[in-house]
């Protein structure tokens, strides 16, 4: 039922539950969940639980070409993050960025650093790797997706600092940058388009908790087009596009949309009531869960919160509850438990409005 669901809210039919979708991290709320060790079985553990919660659809990106193997060879520090975040799916963090120029960033062409697979071999191993994560999750409908759309891969191989400052500097030859990792992008969209998947999450951190680190105008300019060709081939193939940014998107939702979205995945930060009013009956709309409720919060405050979400967005048939960004191990599991007997509690579909 829970991929059925799933479908049933990307193509903005109405189903029996509101529709949910979690990146869920927490090490204690998965064993107790699944009764397994997530350190020693984590993906079964995990799967296990999803399926417990009666969980829907999960994150999932996934870039076989990425900066930060570069950055290991130049000699940059990566550190494990455990402690807070997840004793059982650990991430990586990025301590330095060995940037010494502008010049440095807007001189880059990653068609000279990376051997470029052709069309065909990124089809047939995006199809393989998206075929093995749907048969450990088998409840859930698994996505195809990208971390990396268009701006994120500036992010990713020189960090935000050098990035913004490379765009304000010299906009014409940063074009010429974007435009690169444009064509790059273009050519993973082309092949995830040939495989089997029914939505893609296409994720740029291009905003902040105060919105978009560049005027709307610049975007428009520069960024948008590159969205709306990218997302063309896969809508154009019937598979649904997500649109995830880090902040407060809410400013350029319209210019998202414009440019093909099919639905956003938005974080507490956005306007959750004012998105759903204008695009619930024709969108999909992921998320507004504050993880910082669960987390400093009480009880009662996390069951409000689920209430609230449900109140501005549940009436619509493309809504999935969602807390913002991912559930880590320093969430109380109080909290937690009290999240998920909520959202099985309230979810119900609610009449329409």
């Amino acid at each position: 039922m829970c991929v059925e669901r799933a479908v049933s809210a990307l193509y903005l039919e109405d189903s029996d539950k509101v529709a949910q979708v979690e990146f869920l991290a927490h090490t204690d709320f998965i064993a107790k969940v699944s009764g397994l060790d997530p350190l020693k079985r984590p993906e079964e553990a995990l799967s296990k639980t999803y399926k417990q919660l009666d969980l829907d659809m999960i994150w999932f990106t996934y870039d076989p070409l990425h900066p930060w193997n570069l950055a290991e060879r130049k000699g940059d520090r990566f550190v494990a993050r455990a402690d807070s975040w997840s004793r059982a799916f650990p991430s990586t963090w990025r301590e330095t960025f060995s940037v010494r120029s502008i010049d440095e960033v807007l001189e880059f062409d990653p068609f000279e650093v990376w051997e470029i697979p052709s069309l065909n071999e990124l089809t047939m191993h995006f199809q393989e790797v998206h075929s093995m994560v749907q048969s450990v999750y088998k409840s859930q409908l698994v996505p195809g997706g990208t971390y990396l759309t268009c701006f994120m891969w500036l992010v990713m191989m020189f960090g935000l600092r050098w990035a913004v400052k490379a765009a304000y500097y010299d906009p014409k030859r940063f074009k010429k940058l974007l435009d690169k990792f444009g064509e790059l992008s273009l050519l993973q969209a082309k092949a995830w388009a040939r495989t089997d998947i029914k939505a893609f999450i296409s994720h740029d951190d291009i905003c902040g908790t105060q919105g978009p680190f560049f005027p709307p105008s610049w975007m428009r300019r520069y960024l948008f087009p590159w969205y709306r060709r990218l997302w063309s081939e896969l809508r154009a193939k019937g598979i649904v596009v997500l649109f995830c940014t880090d902040g407060d998107m809410t400013c350029i939702v319209d210019d998202v949309a414009e440019a093909g979205a099919d639905g956003f995945i938005i974080e507490e930060c956005c306007d959750l009531k004012r998105i759903a009013e204008k695009y619930g009956n024709e969108k999909v709309i992921v998320g507004g869960v504050d993880i910082g409720v669960l987390t400093y919060g009480t009880v009662e405050d996390v069951v409000n919160e689920v209430k609230r979400c449900l109140k501005d967005a549940g009436a619509y048939p493309g809504y999935f509850i969602n807390v913002s960004g991912s559930i880590p191990d320093n969430v109380p599991l109080e909290n937690l438990e009290a999240y998920f007997q909520a959202t099985s509690k309230y979810r119900r579909r609610p009449f329409r409005r």
